[in-house]
Order: structure tokens, then C-alpha cells, then sequence
């Protein structure tokens, strides 16, 4: 494998770069695992062109999920089943199993590796990033959540990144730091990362050019002030050029750029060949007779600016699927796009999956799990460390059978109110939030509050999801959630509670009429709903689908006006409870006036 790049303009170490990337280029150097090997071992076509194979395994948006989801509910021959799914050491088990098939391989990560489960709330990247170094990708694109603790915190965890044997390539070509200011570049732009990587194999130049989701990353993460992000198809252009110059046909692009992103960058860009995502947690393939949504073909083949064919792939989230990308060239023009993904299984799931296509029964990689066990055994401990006390009990109650006993003089559910308070704290960008009653599990009794008691209130694998509406339309999804809450085939636990927002509900009346008084907080004070004013409102992804009764947030979502934080849910309360130290009840609740059904 060989490593090169060189931006013009860049500081006094341009000539030295062009310099060691013309070495470079002439050399083949072999990666630890990858062997050598040269061009003349690649069959050629009648007319000269070589004829070559390259797979790549890939990954996206783990999101610090490094355990194994022990309850995956899946389809099989009409039944439900539950299965034990993923883990990073099925991860590392099946790629090593990839990389020992082929002969060519890329082993790369299309970002957000971290933020997401308690293995980041409590090691911040450390455990992220022994498990990616026991991997050893060959290249890592920087993603939105890379920012989350600021440029000083994803320092921090590139710092972790580079310990080791591995030296992962981080790729970020539109990202921009302020030299001299951030702590990703105290010296010179590509201090931390950089924009390409190229490697060789089998005497094939091949470049991969990293680019993240700049707007995203920008506005719903917490880079520094200071640093700025190009234009996605503005960068790709150039570096793709860059790489053409140096003699570089073969051109992969590793995005955290979203799934319908990549189809129309791959579209508009030339000399593209495939390209690996993420951000939009993707699953490609025919899952939707295992009782999984997908959202495509894998690969997804389309064609770019050139007329020729690109492959693109996406891995799905959290540990659970490792994409198997095989691309056929012939010279440096793809002549076919094959491959599958990997849903990642415990060898104890029903043998039935293996005929699929799409599952693996694989047992994870011992090595891995070592790895894994290190920060686990702590994490087991550390679930008991107090990050709050409450001076009173904070009660749970579900609102559509209210006890006003349950909760005393407050007459409403505490958690609830402070859990919808959690979410417009992590997105206060946000007029309001709402949540469903059933999200939240339990209450907290006097005492300390542990973060093993976070994860017990909010178990679920939700995260945070924004959406655009109207006051015409936080009236209908109101009185959408009032609807099921009193339907046979319905739920108390689609109940609204929210946070900025309040009203009276009198679930005695006519469908359509329960809720009034709609009210949100603004900077000027409590004010009535205005029917045709927009309004961003903060909730769970579980509700943004149009689950729970919440109709309306399913339509939307078809619409393109729901947009994923993926800040995890429980994150955002444990946030919030740190940063309240006492947490206290609520003085006011979202449901002001409550009237029952009557007898």
C-alpha cells in the first residue's frame, strides 16, 4: 500500500509531499495485511487493458456500539424470531474473513465511529478506537459526530486512533480548521487528516478521497467556530483531478454524506467508480421479507458524469452489518459491481438465514473480544457511578389513565416533563419537543441517580430526530396521539409530553376537539399556536416513523422533513442530569387542564 497526497498552496512541506508521493508512486510497498504482489499477476484483456479485482469491506456509523444487540427482532418464513445481532467483534471476525478470501482488499470506515452508547459516554473514543486499531481500517472519513465534543475532543480521539501499530488513514478533504487556532491543526491544514489516500495494489493505483456532510456537521454538531466545510461536490471535483494528474484512475470516494447524496454526487462527478457511505444509516439489499425497511439494491449501480458505471454501498448502523464490495475493472473503467452485505448473526439464530444472501452466522473474534472485555469489565462498574441526586421521588405515570395520586401535588408525570426537557436541551436550536409516553420506562425514587438508572428510564435504541411543521399541523399530530391513546387497538403510551409547549386536553370530547390552548414558549413568553407559522420540533426516532399512533410524523418523514440527530436518546438525559447535579420535579407540566373520559 502506498500513501501520498499534496494540496497546492499548502505550506512550506508541499515540495517534500510531491516529493515523497512521486517516491512513493514508484514503490510497492506491502500493508501488514495485505501481500505483495505486482501487475503481472493480472490477466490482460485483448486490447492491453488489465483486467482487476478490488473488494472492499466496509462499516458505518457504529456510533460506539461495540456490544452485541441481544433481542434483534427479524422475520423468518412469516414468524418473528429474536436473535442476537452484530457486536464489534463480529465486525472484526467478519472482515477478517473478507480480507482472507480475497486477494485485494480495502478495509474502510465511513464515519461516526463514536458517540452513541455508554463505551463513549465513559471512555470518550478510547474503546472506539482500540476496537477500530484491532481492525486496522484502511481508511477512516471523518463524520458529523466526530465533532461533538468539539475539534479538542475529536483530537483527543485521533490521538487514541494513532496508537499503535495500525496508523489508520483519516481522510477529510472538505474540512477546514483554522491553522494555528484549532487543535486538529496547530502546524498546517493536514496536521490530523488528510484529504486522499492512495494506494497500490497489485500495481493498481487506486485513490479513495474522504468527504463529510459539511452543513450537517456544521450545524447539528459542535465543531469549532472556527472551522469551516467545503462544498462536498466542489472538493471532489478538485481532488478527484488531483489524483487524475498523479496518474490515479481508479477513484473511490469514503462519504458521510447520506445515501440519496452519494447518488447524486456519483451522478454529477466524472471518473468516480464507487463510492462507500454513510450518516444515513443505509441498509441496502432485500430485507424487507426479514421485517427490515431498505432502502436499495447492494450495491446501488448508477452512472456518472462519464457515462460509466459507479457502485455504491452503504452498511446499515451500529455494529451490525459489514458490507462485501466487489468491483470488476477493466483498465480503470468498472465493469461490474457485485458484493453483499453481512447482517451480522449469533451462530445460535436459526441456520435458515444462512441461505439468504444477506445474514452470517458468525461467532465473534476472540482477539476482539479481549479487546472489548478491557473497557466492558468497567463499564459493568462504572453503570453504578452517580450522576445526579433528586431530594424527592420523581415520579412515572401514564397520562391516558392518570392517578393524580401517583404524583402527588404535581398531578402529572415527572419523568416524562424532564425527559422531554433533556431533548430540547441537546437540540436547542428546536421551538419545542414532544415525546410519547411510552418512551419513557420508569421513574426515579429519592436518593442518587446512577447512569445505570438512565438506561433503565430510556432503554430503547432511539435517538433524536427534528421536524418541520406547521401550527396547523402540531394541532393534527396532537390530536392524532389522543385518538390512539382511546383506541381499542391503541396505547395509553402515545400520550404527548412535551417541553416549550403546553395545553389542555379533555379526552371527553369529539374526536378532533380534545386538545386547546395550544401554547409555545418563546422569547417574548407563553403564545398561542399560530396555524400557519413553521415550527421545529425535537423528538424520538421511534415516533418520527409514524409508530405509536403519531401518524403524521410518518408522513413527513416521506416528505423529507424529518430530519435524524442521531444523538442517542438516553445520552441526552444522562447530559442533562449532570448538568442539573439536584434534579428537582417539574414546576409546570406540557398538559395544563386534563379532563378524562367520562363513564
Amino acid at each position: 500500500m502506498v500513501i501520498g497526497f499534496q494540496q497546492k498552496g499548502d505550506s512550506m512541506n508541499a515540495q517534500f509531499k510531491l516529493l515523497a508521493l512521486a517516491t512513493a508512486l514508484a514503490t510497492t510497498v506491502a500493508c501488514s495485511n495485505m501481500a505483495p504482489d505486482t501487475a503481472a499477476t493480472q490477466p490482460a484483456t485483448a486490447s492491453g487493458a488489465t483486467n482487476f479485482e478490488l473488494t472492499i469491506a466496509h462499516v458505518n456509523d457504529h456510533h460506539s456500539n461495540l456490544d452485541a444487540h441481544s433481542r434483534t427482532s427479524l422475520q423468518l418464513d412469516g414468524e418473528s424470531v429474536r436473535v442476537e445481532s452484530g457486536g464489534f467483534a463480529r465486525v472484526a471476525a467478519m472482515i477478517d474473513r473478507i480480507s482472507s478470501a480475497n486477494r485485494h482488499v480495502l478495509k474502510l470506515h465511513a464515519g461516526d465511529a463514536i458517540t452513541g452508547s455508554l463505551y463513549y459516554t465513559l471512555f470518550q473514543g478510547k474503546a472506539d478506537a482500540a476496537m477500530m486499531n484491532h481492525v486496522c481500517f484502511d481508511g477512516f472519513v471523518l463524520g458529523n459526530h466526530e465533532f461533538d465534543n468539539g475539534d479538542a475532543g475529536l483530537k483527543k480521539f485521533l490521538n487514541a486512533l494513532a496508537k499503535g501499530d495500525c496508523n489508520t488513514p483519516v481522510l477529510a478533504a472538505n474540512v477546514k480548521p483554522e491553522v494555528g487556532v484549532s487543535p486538529l491543526t496547530p502546524r498546517g491544514r493536514w496536521d490530523s487528516f488528510q484529504p486522499y489516500q492512495i494506494y497500490n495494489l497489485g500495481g493498481q493505483k487506486v485513490g479513495v478521497i474522504g468527504l463529510d456532510i459539511a452543513v450537517k456537521t456544521k450545524q447539528s454538531s459542535q465543531p469549532d467556530a472556527t472551522t469551516t466545510f467545503a462544498d462536498e461536490r466542489e472538493t471532489a471535483e478538485h481532488y478527484i483531478a488531483e489524483l487524475q494528474r498523479y496518474g490515479v484512475g481508479k477513484i473511490i470516494l469514503l462519504t458521510h454524506y447520506q445515501y440519496s447524496n452519494d447518488l447524486a454526487l456519483a451522478r454529477a462527478l466524472p471518473a468516480v467508480d464507487a463510492i462507500i457511505g454513510g450518516d444515513s444509516h443505509t441498509l441496502l439489499g432485500d430485507f424487507n421479507s426479514y421485517g427490515l425497511d431498505s432502502d436499495g439494491p447492494y450495491p446501488t449501480q448508477i452512472t456518472n458524469a462519464d457515462g460509466e458505471p459507479v457502485c455504491v454501498a452503504h452498511a446499515y448502523e451500529y455494529s451490525k452489518v459489514v458490507g462485501e464490495l466487489q468491483l470488476q475493472f477493466n483498465g480503470d473503467a468498472i465493469s461490474s459491481c457485485g458484493g453483499r452485505p453481512h447482517f451480522l448473526l449469533s451462530e445460535e439464530a436459526p441456520a435458515a438465514f444462512d441461505d439468504t444472501g444477506l445474514f452470517t452466522r458468525i461467532a465473534p473474534q476472540a482477539s476482539a473480544v479481549a479487546v472489548r472485555d478491557t473497557f466492558a469489565k468497567d463499564v459493568d462498574v462504572l453503570t453504578q457511578q452517580v450522576i445526579a441526586r433528586a431530594p424527592e421521588r420523581l415520579c412515572m405515570q401514564r397520562m391516558g389513565v392518570i392517578s393524580r395520586e401517583q404524583c402527588g401535588s404535581a398531578g402529572q408525570s415527572d419523568m416524562h416533563q424532564l425527559v422531554a426537557q433533556a431533548f430540547l436541551r441537546s437540540v436547542p436550536a428546536a421551538d419545542f419537543s414532544l415525546q410519547n409516553g411510552g418512551g419513557v420506562r420508569g421513574e426515579l425514587p429519592a436518593g442518587s441517580i446512577s447512569l445505570g438508572d438512565a438506561y433503565r428510564i430510556l432503554p430503547f435504541s432511539n435517538t433524536l430526530v427534528t421536524v418541520d411543521l406547521t401550527g396547523a399541523e402540531v394541532k393534527q399530530l396532537l390530536e392524532q396521539t389522543m385518538a390512539y391513546t382511546l383506541s381499542d387497538a391503541g396505547s395509553d403510551g402515545s400520550y404527548p409530553h412535551g417541553a416549550n409547549i403546553r395545553f389542555d386536553v379533555d379526552l371527553s370530547a369529539a374526536d378532533g376537539n380534545r386538545v386547546s390552548a395550544i401554547q409555545t414558549r418563546t422569547e417574548q413568553g407563553w403564545q398561542p399556536l399560530n396555524n400557519d407559522q413553521r415550527y421545529s420540533m425535537v423528538t424520538n426516532s421511534f415516533v418520527a416513523n409514524g409508530s405509536d399512533g403519531w401518524l403524521l410524523l410518518g408522513e413527513l418523514s416521506e416528505q423529507g422533513r424529518v430530519e435524524d440527530t442521531y444523538i442517542e436518546y438516553a445520552q441526552s438525559f444522562i447530559d442533562w442530569l449532570r448538568a442539573q447535579d439536584q434534579v428537582t420535579r417539574p414546576g409546570q407540566h406540557s398538559t395544563i387542564n386534563y379532563t378524562p373520559v367520562q363513564p
